[in-house]
């Protein structure tokens, strides 16, 4: 069997403005540990995958508290100060799709990664490295 946790590259480290849901998301990533040595012996892999940022109404919301507390971006649109503050200053310099998590999904999910368990993959454009 197969078991996928979804993450966040915000469990990966902390977050001044996202305190909370960076110590959750790494909850997540402790629990794919301990699941993945507690199913072992079944032969059931766990695995977890680690998005960097998707549009998404939490980005929206976060975009928008940070525009109002900084009155220079305030002719801007959330998702355009997420597209030039936040997506342009990554590596890869874009930002993550839904296509891009589901890949990887399937590939843990794929008989590819039979020996692969217990591990967390960052899909966040080099983001955070590990």
């Amino acid at each position: 069997g197969k078991i996928i946790n979804i993450s966040s590259e915000a469990g990966r480290r902390g977050s001044a403005l996202l305190m909370a849901y960076s110590a959750f998301k790494s909850a997540d990533i402790s629990l794919t540990q301990s699941l993945a040595l507690e199913l072992a012996p079944y032969n059931i892999n766990v695995n977890c995958v680690c998005p960097g940022v998707i549009w998404t109404p939490l980005w929206e919301r976060l975009a928008r508290s940070l525009i109002e507390l900084n009155p220079e971006f305030k002719n801007i649109t959330p998702r355009e100060f997420f597209e030039t503050r936040i997506v342009a200053g990554r590596p890869l310099g874009r930002e993550e799709t839904a296509e891009d998590i589901g890949k990887t999904v399937a590939f843990f999910v794929s008989e590819d990664a039979r020996a692969i368990t217990g591990q967390s993959l960052n899909v966040n454009g080099g983001n955070v490295m590990s």
